[in-house]
């Protein structure tokens, strides 16, 4: 198994993660591949923690999460303990800052996905979204 292909699963919701190994084994092998290549470069150049810090809300999210009306935006990752740092909102009408545990987001969230066509806006533009 490449490289990529190690990063992006441990980035994944093991029900996507499923699915996603069967695409790398299937006809469409190579567009799974170039999936991997892609976010696999964004994880590893993205910010790592308080590394952003002081940059305000014009900040971009370099991961996005998604399942009904759960959004999950990565803007730092941990690459050693895998608690990240983020925005989220659940629906509710609010967006909210914090650390994100990913592996207890996916046992909580089991048909969360990672947005595979993801284009970042700055965390103003989603609060806008979010929160009118």
């Amino acid at each position: 198994m490449s490289q990529s292909i190690e990063t992006i699963l441990k980035y994944m919701p093991r029900s996507q993660a499923i699915y996603f190994i069967e695409g790398l084994e299937g006809e469409e092998s190579s567009y799974f591949q170039e999936v991997a290549n892609n976010i696999s470069k964004v994880i590893e150049n993205a910010p790592a923690l308080y590394e952003t810090d002081g940059k305000g809300e014009e900040v971009k999210p370099v991961l996005h999460y998604f399942w009904g009306n759960v959004d999950i935006y990565v803007t730092e990752i941990d690459r050693e303990n895998q608690e990240h740092f983020g925005y989220t909102s659940l629906g509710l009408g609010y967006f909210e800052a914090g650390y994100i545990d990913l592996s207890y987001i996916f046992e909580s969230i089991p048909l969360l996905n990672l947005d595979f066509y993801f284009t970042p806006k700055t965390i103003a533009e989603y609060r806008k979204i979010y929160e009118g």
